[in-house]
């Protein structure tokens, strides 16, 4: 019975245990673009009143349009940082 104990104890330890290595992927990982938040402007169209006459509409609509091209150009080139 020790015999057989022993051998049942030998057994056990007879086997090297598996060899860990490191290994290295290379994989690519989705970062999240951090950039500085655009301001949205005042647009000119949102202060006009339904009393004003027409030059004014129209002087506060091209303004507006030089606004909404400037906001734009602005968010895009946040967009182009982040590709």
């Amino acid at each position: 019975m020790k015999r057989m104990m022993l051998c049942f104890m030998l057994s056990a330890c007879a086997a090297p245990p598996p060899v860990l290595e490191p290994v290295d992927v290379d994989m690519p990982v989705v970062v999240a673009c951090r950039t500085a938040p655009v301001e949205k402007p005042d647009f000119a169209l949102l202060h006009i009143t339904g009393d004003q006459n027409l030059a004014e509409k129209t002087k506060a609509a091209l303004i507006e349009l030089d606004q909404r091209k400037s906001y734009e150009a602005a968010l895009q080139s946040q967009i182009a940082l982040c590709q």
